[in-house]
């Protein structure tokens, strides 16, 4: 959410003090409504977490707190989530916190409950990338200022990149692989080639995507593609080892390097799309 307000500050010259007010009352409300969305999703999970030797200890299928606080609490949340970005009088805005709400529903709720369908459940997760990127340009961006097709769609090829390679590590992590099916019923027509190749076919989506922006916005950008692929293999990596953090992304703090590297690499990319062809730039004379 927060690259998206960058990226609306780049292309549309808004003042960074300018759009303060406006980011910090769109995180807080995106923050709402995705709490609501994490909370619905442990209600409906409950019978399916019990599956997993993890997720079973947690707070609602051990039994420790009960489903119907957790549904008025979220339902509180997307009230709250929603309110805050009502008097921005920004309708595009408002709409796309209102999608992520959305966007929970429709994978969690049945009868749709997308996360029960093979490829429809990371295809419709990832879409959270785009909606968040949304959030964040139109925090800044007045309603008529159209988000390039070529950010949303590179946003949406890697979070479909990253919620494969979750499907990954689940994959590899059940032994029992009639456990894993009660756990996610998508599973059932997965197998680990199935998920590999579509783990690549999402990451060179969103290469040629990131090739674009390249072309379009920055040259200097094509100095960021060796980074990026320091960091697609050793996600790889991450993702073979056992146990992985990548199954388990609030994780990614026991790989404190890798922690490291990624901050990096982002703030290498911000760096450079805001640098105006400043090393490269001789290429386009």
């Amino acid at each position: 959410m927060l690259l998206g307000a960058l990226l609306a500050i780049k292309i549309n010259e808004i003042g960074i003090a300018d759009a303060f007010e406006g980011i910090l009352y769109a995180f807080i409300s995106i923050c709402l409504v995705a709490s609501g969305n994490y909370g619905i999703n442990e209600v409906l999970d409950v019978e399916y977490d019990a599956q997993h030797p993890l997720k079973r200890l947690r707070a609602i299928p051990s039994g420790k707190i009960s489903r119907r606080p957790v549904v008025i609490i979220s339902i509180i949340l997307y009230i709250a989530g929603i309110s805050i970005v009502l008097p921005s009088k920004n309708v595009i805005l408002v709409i796309s916190v209102s999608l992520l709400l959305l966007s929970g529903i429709l994978y969690n709720v049945k009868p749709i409950r997308l996360k029960d369908k093979p490829y429809l459940d990371f295809v419709a997760e990832s879409l959270n990338n785009p909606i968040r990127l949304l959030v964040g340009w139109y925090s800044v961006a007045p309603s008529d200022k159209v988000v390039p097709s070529s950010f949303i769609l590179a946003f949406w090829f890697l979070g479909m990149f990253l919620m494969v390679s979750k499907r990954f590590g689940e994959y590899r992590f059940f032994k029992n692989k009639d456990k894993l099916v009660e756990y996610r019923k998508s599973f059932k027509r997965y197998t680990e080639e199935r998920i590999i190749i579509s783990m690549i076919a999402s990451l060179s989506s969103f290469m040629f995507m990131l090739g674009a922006l390249c072309m379009k916005y920055s040259v200097d950008l094509v100095l960021f593609l060796p980074l990026a692929i320091v960091f697609i293999v050793w996600f790889f990596c991450l993702a073979y080892e056992k146990n992985t953090i990548v199954k388990d992304p609030e994780r990614v703090f026991e790989k404190r390097l890798f922690l490291l590297y990624s901050v990096v690499v982002c703030g290498v990319f911000i760096y450079l799309l805001f640098s105006g062809n400043q090393i490269l730039g001789f290429l386009l004379k």
